[in-house]
């Protein structure tokens, strides 16, 4: 029989760390738990037993008392939270579904989030409210986080549901997105390869991995995007191109519609 009861994280602090070259610390450890939550740049950690690189996509958790060794491999932009679990009573949708995996274990080190726009989104509104009076921006930092944790227990779900069914053409289709995403992408030249329609290809995909072959492919663009709009003074364009995007205008209006934020305004609000 299910508990009544399952946990979910609750915010104490949150602070908002731009273009980090180094850590004053190479390790550090907290009294209580912590999470990094990065939206741009790559670090180094290891965290127990955990061990990796970290980027875009990756919730980084921490528990206390424990050693938490990281080294900066890109300018890193994070999300840094202290944080406790507190106990919330099951809604009747989970109990009726009785599945631990709406409270999975404790993480330790980092978790990917496979919906890069809904994360990309929460890092949006985070940021409109990073200047906002203490109460306020702690309370929607706490919103953004509870949301994060749902989204990576949901993921959670559909992984396991997934497990037994495991696509291996789609593992493919992921693969080969990534090393065509900067190029001028034609989903089609995979899906009539292997005899699928476009309606096919882009369901067994949701299937697979939670989100459309396209969004996908934007989110690969964009996290590249961001990367050159800090660290480098191209244009528009030439930033476009680079992402395999036509031309500048186009690609504005795609990070615009993404990151709530037009991409000269992201880089004068983010670059030092």
């Amino acid at each position: 029989m299910a508990s009544d009861w399952s946990f979910e994280p609750a915010a104490v602090s949150n602070v908002f760390w731009q273009r980090k070259k180094e850590f004053e610390l190479a390790c550090d450890t907290y009294g209580e738990w912590v999470l990094f939550a990065v939206t741009d740049g790559e670090f180094r950690y290891r965290i127990g037993q955990s061990e990796g690189e970290a980027g875009f996509g990756d919730l980084v958790f921490c528990p206390p008392e424990t050693e938490f060794r990281r080294e900066v491999v890109r300018p890193l932009t994070f999300h840094f939270y202290r944080f406790r679990w507190v106990p919330v009573p099951w809604t009747p949708e989970r109990q009726a579904e009785a599945d631990p995996a709406w409270s999975p274990p404790r993480p330790c080190g980092a978790v990917a989030v496979r919906d890069h726009a809904r994360l990309s989104s929460a890092y949006a509104y985070l940021q409109r409210f990073e200047n906002a009076e203490e109460p306020r921006r702690l309370a929607v930092a706490q919103a953004m986080f509870r949301d994060l944790w749902q989204l990576v227990c949901i993921e959670g779900l559909v992984e396991r549901s997934d497990e037994p069914q495991a696509d291996a053409l789609m593992a493919e289709a992921e693969q080969w997105i990534r090393r065509h995403a900067f190029e001028s992408l034609r989903l089609r030249d995979f899906s009539d390869r292997h005899g699928l329609s476009a309606v096919q290809f882009t369901r067994r995909f949701q299937a697979a991995w939670g989100q459309s072959p396209i969004d996908f492919a934007t989110s690969l663009r964009l996290t590249k995007a961001r990367s050159l709009l800090l660290e480098t003074r191209l244009t528009l364009d030439e930033i476009a191109r680079q992402c395999g995007y036509e031309n500048g205008f186009y690609f504005s209006r795609i990070f615009t519609r993404k990151m709530n934020v037009n991409p000269s305004r992201f880089r004068k609000m983010n670059r030092l």
